[in-house]
């Protein structure tokens, strides 16, 4: 049987979609859905979403694994809060160094070599998951909190979204063999930091509608 694996990066986006098992379990260990679906909480950021991601991966044999959670949405992307994206490609945004003028250098543009990551190919996801237009997005370990910011990384990358854990979650399932997808809805446009725009619950609702009741 095909065993898929449903990962979250946070408790709050793995509690709003599944209140009846606990998050502590979670996290811990893959907790099973269905015979054939597992979910799991990995952790915020590149560092424990990608240690336990590995971790989870090496406990079970999944064929497929998706990656659900929220994202701001660069300035200039034609996105809004409550948009569910499919990201196919991810970049480090901001990983590389900084220049004697006080620049920011990309690592691609350190190494002269590709730093994308890639997702499974599309063919293999169902109909009623394609609906959602695939975008390019950026990994990072800092949010954008300024309009210049926003418009920098859209810009130097060509990339429409931004989170902390895409690329870690292409990269761990590219390791393990394991198709990876992920799919994620804005919560937030990535300029001026201001809380009082977002929406998470907006947000979290469409991404239930659109992919994970798909996926049951």
């Amino acid at each position: 049987m095909a065993k898929t694996l449903i990962v979250f990066a946070s408790k709050q986006e793995f509690q709003f979609f599944f209140k009846n098992i606990s998050s502590v379990v979670a996290s811990s260990t893959p907790a099973m859905v269905n015979p054939s679906v597992d979910v799991a909480i990995a952790g915020v950021g590149i560092v424990d979403f990608s240690a336990n991601l590995a971790r989870f991966l090496s406990l079970k044999k999944y064929n497929r694994a998706f990656l659900l959670g929220i994202c701001g949405a660069y300035p200039n992307s034609g996105l809004q809060v409550g948009s569910v994206v499919r990201i196919d490609t991810e970049v480090v945004a901001d990983m590389g160094a900084q220049s004697r003028e006080g620049h920011f250098i990309p690592w691609g543009t350190l190494v002269s070599k590709e730093t994308r990551y890639s997702g499974a190919s599309i063919r293999d996801l169902p109909l009623c998951l394609l609906d959602a237009p695939g975008v390019a997005g950026g990994t990072v370990n800092c949010c954008t909190g300024t309009q210049y910011l926003g418009n920098r990384r859209e810009s130097l990358f060509q990339i429409q979204v931004e989170s902390m854990e895409g690329a870690a979650f292409f990269a761990v399932c590219k390791n393990f063999g394991v198709s990876g997808y992920q799919f994620r809805a804005v919560s937030n446009i990535a300029t001026d930091r201001d809380e009082t725009s977002w929406d998470i619950p907006r947000a979290l609702s469409a991404l239930k509608q659109s992919v994970l009741d798909q996926l049951f």
